[in-house]
């Protein structure tokens, strides 16, 4: 079987460093190699996200794993950052601990993520893979300016939307759709097959960690074990935790997650006082596919096998 080959992209908050984690300790056992981690600015500002990236790659022992800066603003919206979830630094206000140094973490390459990943699908065209895991604007850009590459890519894989309508942000949508709803457009409109794994996908019952779960991930004793404990909270009063990005890397590492979904045409709403940056899904016949508005875009990821995603988990801290 040959190797497969990924990009991932992140705006690097908590759930995303965990993602990483995950992505890096299955390589081997996967037979995939992470080719590139490219950051943009979403849960945080990118500075700081790339701090996070950095540190997320020296906890994990990838320092030769490169990473590349990105977009620092979604390409119309104004960017507001998720710190009342993430923590203001994006890692549950991990760098405002005693002792955490600023100064020797591993640096970005000088290319930018856009032309990384320009450069990259050409380099393994055919081969190569993407999955997102913050707002989609380092591949929209870089879809805009290189339209060639959207046949290069065997899977893109993106965590986002809320498809049911039960958001995150607001009422409708989900983060990473709503903070940049027009690379989000972008993508749905261009690319002709996405694996999406929205917002409800992630939180529903099934796909719930319970606490006592929670308390073996945030104990491992290794440099990574202690780093995913550092940043990991629990939250008092929860007595379940859903862990989105994590879930989106699993899907992407091994199919056998997957239990069920459905393919689906799905498009982004980039109006509306309350709607701007909602998913729209077409969930009616099949028949419909005959026009071609209804054409699927989309393969909607709905149950998973979390016996596999927490056995990914528990290896990720080891």
């Amino acid at each position: 079987m040959s190797k497969d080959y990924w990009i991932i992209d992140t705006d690097a908050g908590v759930d995303d460093c965990q993602a990483l984690a995950l992505a890096f300790s299955c390589q081997d056992s996967h037979n995939f190699e992470v080719l590139a981690i490219t950051v943009l600015a979403g849960n945080v500002l990118l500075p700081q996200a790339i701090m996070n990236i950095a540190e997320t790659l020296k906890a994990c022992n990838k320092e030769n794993i490169p990473f590349y800066i990105g977009a620092d603003r979604p390409l119309i919206s104004t960017l507001t950052p998720a710190t009342h979830i993430h923590g203001v630094d994006g890692l549950n206000n991990y760098w405002q601990r005693e002792g955490k140094s600023r100064e020797d973490h591993i640096k970005p390459q000088s290319k930018s993520a856009v032309q990384a990943i320009i450069d990259l699908a050409h380099e393994y065209s055919g081969n190569i893979n993407i999955v997102t895991i913050g707002p989609l604007t380092n591949l929209a850009l870089a879809a805009c300016q290189n339209p060639e590459i959207i046949s290069m890519f065997k899977r893109v894989l993106v965590m986002g939307g809320a498809v049911h309508y039960r958001g995150n942000r607001y009422i409708t949508n989900e983060f990473n759709i709503w903070c940049d709803p027009e690379a989000a457009h972008i993508i749905f409109e261009r690319f002709p097959s996405i694996e999406l794994v929205p917002w409800e996908t992630c939180i529903d019952k099934e796909h719930l960690l319970d606490l006592d779960f929670l308390r073996s991930y945030i104990s491992g004793t290794s440099r990574v074990g202690k780093f995913i404990g550092e940043i990991t909270a629990v939250r008092e009063g929860r007595t379940t935790v859903h862990f989105c990005d994590p879930l989106t890397l699993a899907v992407a590492i091994d199919r056998n997650v997957v239990v069920s979904g459905s393919k689906r045409k799905g498009v982004i709403e980039l109006k509306g006082t309350t709607t701007r940056g909602m998913t729209l899904i077409n969930w009616g016949s099949s028949d419909m596919e005959e026009i071609n508005e209804a054409v699927p875009n989309l393969f909607i990821v709905e149950k998973v096998n979390m016996e596999i995603v927490k056995q990914m988990l528990l290896s990720s801290i080891n």
